[in-house]
């Protein structure tokens, strides 16, 4: 199974993530305070998200 990045449009932090938007997934890690995750992208890339816009495919 894959997972992508797909941002949530409406989300607070849609312009630092829009960039990513359907990168593939390489690694999960930790959750901060507010629920987001750190996610680490296939080209390296580390940024924090919310599982929401996890998507497997």
């Amino acid at each position: 199974m894959r997972w992508v990045l797909r941002p949530d449009r409406n989300g607070v932090h849609h312009a630092e993530l829009a960039p990513h938007d359907g990168k593939e997934i390489y690694a999960f890690g930790d959750t901060d305070a507010n629920g987001r995750v750190e996610i680490t992208l296939m080209d390296g890339t580390r940024v924090r998200a919310r599982r929401g816009e996890l998507i497997p495919c």
